[in-house]
């Protein structure tokens, strides 16, 4: 996992957030002190996100860099998947 891909899903993330209501882009730029003309430009892809930007954005959203993983990256698997037992087995005698 890249350090440039990690940038892209918290941009990915934070975009869909926006779009589904969650945040706004002016309350998180309040949030994490910048203005919002500058995170709607970064997200936009027309200013890069820094190291320190995506710091104060996962941090304002109360996230961290693990939370942008998936549970292969993570170095275990993801959810386990809930096991149901096999039933028994009949015997014939």
């Amino acid at each position: 996992m890249t350090f440039e891909r990690l940038l892209e899903r918290l941009a990915g993330r934070l975009r869909a957030m926006i779009r589904n209501g969650e945040v706004t882009e002016r309350g998180l730029a309040r949030r994490i002190g910048v203005s919002q003309p500058h995170l709607h430009n970064v997200l936009a892809g027309a200013r890069a996100m820094t190291p320190r930007l995506a710091d104060r954005i996962l941090a304002g959203l109360g996230m961290s860099v693990v939370d942008l993983l998936t549970g292969e990256e993570k170095g275990g698997a993801a959810a386990p998947d809930q096991q149901v037992p096999e039933p028994p087995r009949a015997t014939s005698w």
